[in-house]
């Protein structure tokens, strides 16, 4: 086991923007590029019309070899260790012809000894000694001409018998191309294909009942109208499935649509697959479909499965023209994304949300919510085509719609990446079946996401607690690294026991939780090893006796499916042998690949979670945490584990939400039904796997969006945070509870060590007392309610002293301890910004959080009706500031600039 820094202490790949230097492209009349001031880069650009191969590059295969950083490299990173019994096979040169080529190594050496062996497909090694550069910090060039074959090459380096080889930069082969590794969608703009074949309308049909819901179906054209309360809203809507090439739905069955049972259709002509819908009405205002697909003459595969489409003109309607718009959900909480609310006169096709929407009209707050309730083997998202009278042209929520190619836009979701890299995998078999496809008219769109998330919960299965509301500590934010030290968290573990007594779950018998986050394996020894059954637990065990014995609970954390070590890729890796007379396998051989190539997500290389190394490594951490009386885990960057692959190590596995499912669902067995299971960066939909789920991530302290350079890419404000309450607070129906991030009140960055500290003149060093206090309230009406700063000795008095202050209020801690969001009172003016008012019912009391914001002073004035409360006179009580006061048909007040205000509304006494 290698103790370079690996698993799990490099959360983030460091990204300290003010340690970033200049670029510097100076070449030397030798060739030799000179060092680069501090950490700048120093390397040449490839020449023009040159094929331009990193040498660290993911699709280079080292046996031997090893990567590591290189702030003088063109990709600031480079290949070294290169022996004579390493080697570097550098694949996708593409030569227009064959013949010689002049090649260029870009390489680094302190001595003149070096050289390196180059072996081109089909030839022979060509011996290169290589000059010295002037240093390992400097970059060098030097050319050899090599026989290549037309087509695809690949260039295989190692060293010469009896000599080292140079560390390799990159290789540039002139008058070639690099192959091109990324896949991408030609129908970015329109991925979901329509059916232009023209039904008469008419002929025979059937009614299908269920509440307020009636579903008029035209046996005769394979196509439906839905209705509530004798409105129709929903006209000619039908179901399709892509096979191969081909796109077939139940309109191209001329009549031969048939009800099959009291709720069921059934679709079969002679040269086609059989199509059957199944119908289902579980509520007064919502039904679901469900597609079959059977094959004549055996099975059937297929990559796409849309049980409700429809694209008629006008084939939408909401009946209300106000303030009509899309929710668009994003496809996890991964860098900062935010929910998005375009104007349905501006949606089209190339839109997408995923797995559920809502198409509302805030004015009125009716809405039309459609989403997928099913997720053992299908990734699912809605498109739409929206029209200027507020109504759709077009609807379809389709299984195998993921993010790949997508493109997310210019606006404050312009600096996302995909995180799929390849379309949704095929689903195979005699019967292929979709996922339920939910379908409901509300007239409050709230209730109709709440109602939808029920259904979702319980489709899954949602785990449960009735421990109450996790309250505690998590040591990313405010300590980064220097929270893998035991004496470290024994400081915070004090200061919260003896300065903040008051921070905790008065309604639970446990105590608040202390929690090492990243970096927790550095408490091993030797540190990250937790793999090796030699290594000694002694300090980490000596860190959960010290909470335990003040009355709080550990909690720790570990990534399953992602590592951040990305000069380990070729390393052997500890406990992940797939026999006991194996060898342990490598990063490469773990990770899924997209042609070829293994996938790496926002720095990390996402594991296969089928794969039995990747499932023995949580076996061995988890099971350890257990063993150690831990009862809380938070698991993290799971994404890497659910996207999908050219294939998994379970061959019977053929999607990525399938491989999802197995390798959490070992996690799970492994941490049992009594460990609280918290998840960071994920997809939307595991809570048959987890109790909560952190509705945004990496949240700091500002209100508003602040960085010194970039505040629209590193989006890590209160007000972003708010943004996924205004639009996902009904996750806490999926969920036990949602998770409000953790709390910050300084403005931190991470040293190249990954230790956190605060920053100095002339930047924010503590977010104003307003903002603090916004952002304790933020987390208090998400859900679970954690702090995250430096609380030890040498913390800041000001920052200690708002912890003692603001986490004590037993009127917002209240908030938390219900374990409910509060739901958003209107959605927020634009397409992107969070509400500013939420609002929850608790009995008899109604409680409101407005916030500000603004940097003057906002007056709120909100109908009482709007709140759900009905006429009368009411007190009211602003729990921060402790103000009373009464209200009788409108609540107003007045916010402070850049603060929050926090009502309990309770009936006149």
């Amino acid at each position: 086991m290698s103790v370079q820094p690996e698993p799990d202490q490099k959360r983030h790949a460091t990204r300290s923007w003010l340690a970033t230097g200049l670029a510097l492209a100076v070449v030397a009349a030798a060739g030799v590029v000179p060092a680069a001031a501090d950490a700048a880069t120093a390397a040449t650009a490839a020449a023009p019309g040159s094929a331009s191969v990193e040498a660290e590059a993911t699709q280079v295969v080292l046996d031997g070899a090893s990567r590591s950083g290189c702030s003088a490299c063109s990709g600031e990173g480079k290949v070294g260790s290169i022996d004579p019994s390493a080697t570097v096979a550098l694949p996708g040169v593409i030569a227009p012809e064959g013949g010689t080529y002049e090649v260029t190594l870009h390489y680094l050496s302190g001595d003149d000894s070096r050289a390196l062996t180059v072996t081109p497909d089909g030839g022979a090694a060509v011996t290169v000694p290589v000059a010295s550069t002037g240093g390992w910090d400097r970059v060098g060039t030097t050319t050899v001409d090599l026989p290549l074959r037309a087509g695809e090459n690949s260039l295989t380096f190692s060293a010469p018998a009896g000599a080292l080889g140079p560390d390799l930069d990159r290789v540039d082969v002139a008058g070639a191309t690099a192959k091109d590794w990324t896949l991408t969608d030609p129908d970015a703009a329109d991925p979901v294909p329509v059916d232009p074949t023209w039904v008469e309308p008419g002929g025979r049909s059937a009614a299908l009942r269920g509440g307020d819901v009636v579903i008029d179906y035209s046996l005769a054209s394979g196509t439906a109208d839905a209705r509530w309360s004798g409105r129709k809203t929903v006209t000619g809507f039908y179901s399709g499935v892509r096979l191969g090439d081909e796109f077939v739905t139940t309109k191209q069955y001329d009549g031969a649509c048939r009800l099959t049972g009291r709720t069921t259709v059934t679709c079969a002509k002679q040269g086609l697959p059989t199509l059957r819908q199944e119908f289902a009405f579980d509520g007064d205002r919502s039904f679901s479909v469900r597609l079959d697909v059977t094959g004549t003459d055996g099975p059937v595969a297929t990559s796409m499965m849309v049980p409700v489409m429809t694209d008629r003109r006008g084939s939408v309607d909401l009946g209300r023209n106000g303030d009509n718009r899309m929710v668009l959900v994003p496809f996890d909480n991964d860098h900062w994304v935010r929910y998005e609310t375009p104007a349905i006169k501006d949606v089209t096709p190339a839109r997408r949300s995923f797995e559920v929407t809502a198409f509302v009209d805030d004015a009125s707050r009716r809405g039309l919510v459609v989403g997928s309730l099913d997720r053992d083997t299908w990734k699912s998202g809605v498109v739409a085509d929206g029209n200027d009278s507020g109504g759709l042209d077009r609807l379809q929520a389709a299984a195998g719609l993921t993010d790949w190619s997508y493109d997310y836009g210019d606006g404050m979701n312009k600096y996302q990446f995909n995180r799929e890299l390849k379309p949704h995998a095929e689903v195979s078999g005699t019967t292929v079946r979709s996922p339920r496809m939910f379908v409901g008219l509300f007239p409050d769109w709230r209730e109709g996401m709440e109602t939808f998330g029920k259904a979702a919960a319980q489709a899954a299965g949602s785990r449960t607690w009735d421990e109450g509301t996790p309250f505690g500590f998590n040591s990313w934010g405010g300590l980064g690294a220097r929270g893998g030290d035991a004496d470290v968290m024994d400081e915070v573990s004090r200061f919260l026991a003896e300065e903040t007594p008051g921070f905790r779950n008065t309604t639970s018998a446990q105590g608040p939780y202390v929690g090492v986050d990243s970096y927790w394996d550095k408490m091993l020894a030797p540190e990250y090893a937790f793999e090796d059954p030699n290594t000694s637990w002694a300090e980490l065990e000596r860190y959960v006796a010290d909470v335990k014995a003040r009355g709080q609970e550990p909690a720790l954390y570990f990534q399953p499916f992602a590592n951040f070590w990305r000069e380990g890729l070729d390393e052997k890796i500890g406990g992940t042998a797939l026999c006991d007379t194996c060898e342990n396998q490598t990063y490469r051989e773990m990770a899924l690949t997209v042609n070829g190539v293994p996938v790496n997500i926002d720095g990390a290389w996402a594991l296969d979670p089928t794969n039995p190394g990747v499932q023995n490594r949580a076996r061995i951490a988890l099971g350890k945490f257990r063993e150690l009386g831990v009862r809380y885990v938070k698991l993290d960057f799971l994404t890497h584990g659910y996207v999908e692959a050219d294939d998994w190590y379970d061959t019977g596995v053929h999607t990525g939400q399938q491989a999802f499912r197995q390798g959490m669902a070992q996690v799970v067995d492994v941490v049992g039904d009594d460990m609280f299971v918290d998840l960071a960066i994920s997809p939307l939909f595991a809570s048959e796997f987890a109790h909560a789920r952190r509705i945004s991530c990496d949240v700091h302290g500002a209100l508003n969006n602040w960085h010194p350079t970039q505040p629209d890419r590193y989006q890590k404000s209160t007000e972003y945070l708010l943004n996924s309450l205004t639009y996902g607070w009904w996750l806490d129906e999926v969920y036990a509870f949602n998770d409000g991030d953790h709390v910050q009140f300084g403005n931190y960055e991470y040293d190249g060590d990954a230790n956190a500290y605060l920053l100095d003149d002339p930047y924010p060093s503590i977010w104003p007392e307003g903002q603090n206090r916004a952002r304790v309230t933020s987390a208090a009406i998400t859900g679970i309610y954690q702090v995250s700063e430096d609380l030890t000795a040498t913390g800041h008095p000001v920052i200690k002293e708002r912890a003692r202050d603001l986490l004590q209020n037993p009127g917002i801690n209240h908030l938390a301890e219900l374990g409910r969001s509060f739901a958003p009172v209107q959605a927020g003016p634009d397409a992107f910004t969070a509400a500013d008012t939420f609002v929850l019912r608790d009995g008899g009391t109604t409680y409101v959080a407005a916030f500000n914001y603004g940097a003057t002073p906002r007056r709120a004035d909100l109908a009482l009706r709007d709140l759900g409360l009905d006429g009368g006179r009411y007190d009211v009580t602003e729990l921060w500031t402790g103000q009373e006061s009464r209200a009788a048909g409108r609540l107003r007040a007045v916010v402070p600039g850049e603060d929050v205000r926090v009502y309990a509304i309770e009936a006149d006494r």
